[in-house]
């Protein structure tokens, strides 16, 4: 990329359930590992305390409690997560479904417009850019992330100029991969 060249990139999408869910899920996978350790443990602990006190039988008769502990706590996660996904698109007008974001290579930030509101968002207002498979997420605070799927890129081979936007605006914030 010339210094001198300002490139535009556009990228154009309209959220829905599934991709929203994706995202999140895989956002979240950290905390469901979290939820079946905190679930496994006392199972474990109390499954040793069966065999060490040689209550086999015992110990087959609430295996099924055993087994529908983690589930519960990782299954009910992500019916949680899918409520809290399918209720957040289905509130939204169809005309906020609709974000459009434009990067430039020499701006002081980047541009997002959804239904009829504008806004400008600084670089130096970014926490962080994570770049995932299938999207990029910007961290405005540890509460509040910007999703842009590279579905919604208009030419592919926008993506690799972005990474490039992004490491030279966000330096260490950016974790981009083929870096």
């Amino acid at each position: 990329m010339n210094p001198r060249e300002i490139t535009t990139i556009h990228v154009d999408y309209e959220i829905n359930r599934r991709d929203l869910f994706e995202v999140n899920l895989d956002l979240a996978k950290w905390r469901l590992v979290v939820g079946l350790l905190v679930a496994a443990i006392p199972i474990a602990g109390l499954s040793y305390l069966f065999i060490l006190i040689d209550e086999g039988k015992t110990l087959l008769q609430l295996s099924p409690l055993f087994i529908g502990a983690p589930l519960m706590a990782v299954g009910g996660q992500v019916l949680r997560l899918h409520a809290a996904c399918r209720k957040f698109v289905s509130a939204l007008p169809a005309s906020q479904r609709r974000f459009q974001y434009l990067f430039q290579s020499e701006g002081d930030g980047y541009d997002l417009t959804y239904g009829d509101s504008f806004s400008h968002i600084a670089w130096k207002d970014v926490l962080k850019a994570i770049e995932k498979p299938a999207y990029f997420v910007f961290y405005l605070n540890r509460f509040e992330a910007r999703i842009v799927p590279k579905a919604g890129f208009h030419l592919p081979a926008d993506i690799p100029v972005l990474r490039s936007i992004l490491s030279a605006k966000l330096g260490t914030k950016a974790k981009l991969l083929n870096r």
